[in-house]
């Protein structure tokens, strides 16, 4: 499933600067079913939201092989946020040309996402 103009739009990405600010789209289906009344972004919307900005950072479709300590730590409901900012802080090249990724979701100050995880 592609979520990139259907969950949410790019706002602005800096050439060579692995951050991003999105926006949600509150009307997405989703939210009518994930929680009817009172919305809330799926965790896996998040994850492919992540998978989805790094290849766009890259230039190139990455898979998600396995993801490790993924910390939701604040909800992210379209009703309260609806601009978010994806940073990648660590993105390691290995010897098996894997990417050990280490990424972020925020709004504002607050931090709603944090995630370790492998990518081919």
């Amino acid at each position: 499933m592609i979520l990139q103009d259907n969950l949410f739009t790019i706002l602005s990405h800096e050439a060579g600067q692995p951050a991003f600010q999105v926006q949600l789209h509150r009307d997405w289906p989703i939210y009518k079913a994930h929680f009817p009344g009172h919305p809330i972004t799926p965790g896996v919307c998040i994850v492919q939201m992540v998978q989805e900005l790094l290849q766009v950072h890259l230039g190139r479709k990455v898979s998600l092989l396995g993801a490790k300590n993924v910390k939701y730590t604040s909800i992210v409901s379209p009703e309260e946020v609806t601009d978010l900012t994806v940073t990648f802080p660590k993105i390691d090249p290995q010897p098996d040309a894997s990417l050990k990724v280490q990424a972020q979701v925020s709004a504002g100050d607050k931090l709603c996402t944090k995630l370790s995880a492998t990518f081919r």
